[in-house]
């Protein structure tokens, strides 16, 4: 590959969520890819599942886990590759490109905010003590962009980058307030509107069982069985389902803290703001040269503004299919 000037990889700043404080550096897998590929290639289905446990080790899934063997490949490549790794935390919505609030995310933890927003979710696990760590959609393609040129121009420019919002001051009990106010408040009004919008969050786990049974199980059996008589798709369990996998897979990250090294990226956004791009086009600069950390902005009112717009996405799309 003579032609390759730089190659971007997108990781995640929880690559190495089993470390407190993480730096924008390479650390050591649990296993290599060669180990990895061998140990799947000589072991059976069952006894797979078996040693999960044990193969994770520290790390919380799966996704984790091969994110950080990723990251180790990355390394083993970058003496004789122009290669650079990007770890954004948890990706909201975007602030102005391609236009406020796009997000086309439905897997994350705006999914499940969207869940609160139609009325579904009714009782959260997370700890409302914690500080999301929550980067802008579009800040984020733009620090891609950014590491991109700058591991093109200089083959001495660092190899990873963490872009994260951890010094934003907003809690998650701040966070939940505002959101669930203003969702009270909205003037805005969805016909197909399942419930109104509440939310219980809960820290002990026996709890949340309790509270998740008798507030999501029941109700959905009850819309289930609406859905039956009224001819309808059984949409109601599913949904339920997945906001329930969805909700143990984010669960980790909503009950821990970490604190990240971000240095390189604060470097690299001095790089773009002091005109060392002048091979550029001034829009392109422009573009690439305006990202932010999360603590320049109000997260709690953003995510608001933002889950209105994916309620409403949801909403429309629930409607197209029963159309």
């Amino acid at each position: 590959m003579k032609q390759l000037q730089s190659f971007v990889y997108v990781s995640t700043a929880f690559s190495n969520c089993d470390r407190k404080h993480i730096e924008e550096k390479f650390y050591d897998p649990v296993f290599s890819d060669e180990e990895t590929v061998t140990l799947l290639q000589h072991s059976q289905r069952n006894e797979q599942v078996l040693l999960l446990p044990h193969i994770l080790e520290r790390k919380p899934n799966t996704y984790i886990f091969t994110k950080t063997i990723a990251e180790d490949l990355v390394r083993e490549c970058s003496g004789h590759l122009p290669m650079v790794v990007v770890r954004p935390s948890i990706v909201m919505p975007t602030q102005t490109e391609p236009f406020p609030y796009y997000s086309n995310e439905t897997n994350s933890v705006l999914s499940v905010a969207a869940g609160i927003g139609v009325g579904l979710m009714r009782v959260l696990a997370c700890s409302i003590d914690n500080r999301p760590d929550m980067v802008l959609g579009d800040k984020t393609a733009n620090c891609i962009l950014a590491a991109s040129w700058c591991k093109a121009v200089s083959l001495e420019a660092p190899l990873v980058y963490n872009f994260v919002g951890y010094e934003s001051p907003s809690l998650m009990r701040d966070f939940v307030r505002i959101n669930i106010r203003n969702l009270k408040e909205s003037k805005e009004s969805f016909d197909k509107l399942l419930w109104v919008p509440h939310c219980m969050f809960v820290e002990n786990t026996h709890m949340h069982f309790f509270l998740y049974y008798i507030l999501h199980l029941l109700p959905g059996i009850f819309f289930s069985l609406a859905e039956h008589y009224s001819n309808r798709k059984p949409m109601i369990m599913k949904i339920y389902r997945k906001l329930f996998f969805l909700c143990k897979t984010v669960r980790y990250f909503i009950f821990n803290n970490w604190s990240f090294t971000n240095d390189n990226t604060k470097s690299l956004l001095l790089q773009m703001n002091s005109g060392i791009g002048n091979c550029l086009t001034s829009t392109w600069l422009l573009m690439i040269g305006t990202f932010i950390t999360a603590s320049c902005i109000d997260v709690s009112v953003f995510m608001f503004s933002g889950l209105l717009t994916m309620r409403t996405i949801y909403i429309r799309r629930k409607c197209t299919k029963e159309k």
